[in-house]
């Protein structure tokens, strides 16, 4: 995962691709589910695709998914949507879109009601699925 980050860091993407793949073999292996997301996280961010039994498996609490429970931890941190694509390297659009349906799926309709939510649930940690 270093070498990746370190790789990416001087911007050798296609370097950082393999070591991204052979991390999270790794993490699968061992079973290290929270280190397999966090490679997962970092390689959408890059636009590496993984081997799919290399990904943890997408969370079904509360109906969102991994991409949308990073969204709503940036939105109960009081980011706007520039700034939720600038950190996860999406459009703007792209990130309104997961702001909607994040919306929809717990029920409220401001992005405040949706940060109070993520805080009661516990969702708004970082350690949170």
């Amino acid at each position: 995962m270093h070498a990746a980050r370190a790789a990416a860091a001087t911007g050798n993407r296609d370097a950082a691709a393999p070591r991204l793949r052979r991390a999270a073999g790794l993490a699968g292996q061992l079973g290290a589910r929270p280190l397999a997301q966090l490679i997962a996280r970092y390689a959408r961010q890059l636009r590496v695709d993984l081997p799919a039994a290399s990904q943890a498996a997408a969370p079904t609490r509360y109906g969102l998914t991994e991409r949308e429970f990073e969204v709503l931890r940036l939105v109960a941190d009081g980011r706007g949507n520039r700034d939720i694509a600038a950190e996860l390297f999406i459009s703007p659009k792209t990130a309104s879109v997961h702001v909607s349906n994040i919306l929809a799926k717990l029920g409220v309709t401001t992005r405040v009601q949706a940060a109070a939510v993520a805080h009661r649930r516990g969702i708004a940690d970082a350690d949170a699925p």
